[in-house]
């Protein structure tokens, strides 16, 4: 017979999996991450994990303002 309470810090270490990982970043990015997330990004993520999602939210957010911007300026000009 196993113990429940071993059964459930076995699966509290696991590590966030992807739609965590984004939502951490997407919190960071905006701002409004509440301080129990942080904590728990803080012990449990990856930070390989969140420095390339941190990258990749990045890179696509410059593209998608370009993208946008050339959109308005161009019929302009």
């Amino acid at each position: 017979m196993t113990n429940p309470k071993q059964n459930n810090s076995s699966s509290s270490n696991k590590t966030p999996g992807f739609w965590s990982t984004v939502k951490s970043v997407l919190g960071g990015m905006i701002g409004v991450q509440s301080e129990s997330q942080l904590e728990k990004d803080f012990q449990k993520a990856d930070p390989v994990k969140i420095i390339l999602g941190g990258i990749i939210f990045t890179v696509v957010f410059i593209f998608t303002i370009l993208y946008f911007v050339n959109k308005i300026v161009e019929p302009s000009g």
